[in-house]
């Protein structure tokens, strides 16, 4: 009896043995990480952000649709929903511009690096007195700095297009060489911008003899730009084809005129005949 009891204990310990042994060890092997959209992950209520090393990374969702995805709940009228800041340390005397910034990656020779910024100057810069300005520059690899192609700075919002000046009072957009479009359309304001009252009659047309002394005089139109003024402080096509309208209908009102005092001239020659 005792020598099958030690027979199927050695047995059954033999077995164990070979089970243990087939299966695989797990000893000095790093575990693996958990996928970002796991069911145990969106469950715990105490979880907001999950950070995959394979995968999506999500802060303030469990379940990212891209690399990074940041994600908050519903803001309101009154504040700002704020998902990413971007801040510097304070510098007194200097540019604080915290700033993105797409490169090319190429580390190796600084000559080769080209690169996107997109930053905001947010405390300005004592030195040039410049004001806090959002922007965007790009430096390509043969360029010794980058170039501002564009910004908006805080001084009544003025908006500029590469390398012009903008230290110039009441205009909002600058832009360096021109703009192609294919329409543009200015706003009047007021009524008296616009030139239908040379019609009415109680509007002074001045007489011809007067107007000749004054061409004669001044070398333009009255109310016309000098070429000096136009140099200086640019053309407003506003102003200036509401300027034109006024010079059209006055001219349409000389040529009727004219034509009253040729008919009548007519009829006193055919009368003497």
């Amino acid at each position: 009896m005792n020598k099958r009891l030690i027979i199927c204990a050695i047995a059954f310990i033999t077995i164990k043995v070979e089970l243990f042994a087939q299966r695989p060890s797990t000893l000095g092997k790093p575990k693996e990480e958990t996928n970002s959209t796991e069911p145990a992950a969106k469950t715990d209520p105490f979880k907001e952000n999950i950070f995959s090393q394979k995968g999506f990374s999500g802060i303030g969702t469990l379940s990212p649709t891209a690399p990074l995805e940041i994600k908050k709940g519903i803001g309101n009228t009154r504040n700002k929903n704020v998902l990413l800041k971007l801040s510097n340390e304070w510098a007194e005397g200097g540019q604080n511009e915290p700033s993105i910034m797409f490169s090319n990656g190429d580390i190796t020779n600084p000559k080769n690096i080209s690169y996107w910024t997109i930053g905001a100057r947010v405390s300005g810069d004592n030195v040039l007195k410049t004001p806090q300005t959002f922007k965007i520059s790009h430096k390509a690899g043969v360029d010794a700095v980058e170039k501002e192609f564009f910004s908006i700075d805080s001084y009544e919002g003025r908006v500029k297009i590469g390398d012009v000046n903008t230290q110039i009072d009441g205009y909002k957009l600058y832009v360096e060489q021109g703009i192609l479009t294919e329409k543009v359309k200015v706003a009047i304001k007021n009524s008296k911008d616009w030139y239908d009252h040379v019609f009415d009659k109680s509007y002074s047309l001045m007489p011809l003899n007067e107007l000749d002394k004054y061409i004669k005089t001044n070398k333009h139109l009255p109310g016309v730009q000098t070429t000096a003024e136009v140099m200086a402080d640019g053309l407003d096509l506003g102003k200036m084809n509401a300027l034109m309208l006024k010079k059209i209908e006055e001219l349409t009102l000389y040529t009727i005129q004219l034509k009253k005092e040729l008919d009548e001239t007519k009829k006193l020659i055919k009368n003497r005949k």
